[in-house]
């Protein structure tokens, strides 16, 4: 009786600890996951943000450039505000939907690495 008794206890405890180290595990895996998709977001803001100014520096070096050739500043950055209204244009209409997708697709597969 004793040793059912031992047998039982021993058990219970063994349960307890694998609960434990089960919970434990469940926790590090969500915080591995949580630091993958925090890291991926500020990289991706700290490239958008160089991304942002690089084209804020071409714009200008653009319009200058444009405005010396035809002697106007107007007509200089007004053919640099085509441009991008050009360029705006041709994303909306004919890659809005892929881009959308693709950036879902990579969240998802974020989310859901197993690695």
């Amino acid at each position: 009786m004793a040793q059912e008794q031992n047998f039982f206890t021993e058990s219970t405890n063994k349960l307890k600890q694998y609960f434990q180290q089960r919970v434990l595990l469940m926790r590090l895996q969500a915080t591995d996951k949580v630091s993958k998709i925090a890291s991926g977001i500020i990289t991706a803001i700290l490239i958008v943000i160089v991304g942002i100014f690089l084209l804020i520096f071409l714009s200008i070096t653009l319009g200058l450039l444009f405005a010396h050739l035809t002697h106007s500043m107007v007509l200089g950055f007004g053919i640099v505000a085509l441009l991008y209204l050009l360029i705006f244009l041709f994303i909306l209409l004919f890659l809005g939907k892929i881009l959308r997708n693709l950036f879902v697709n990579k969240l998802i597969s974020l989310i859901h690495k197993k690695n």
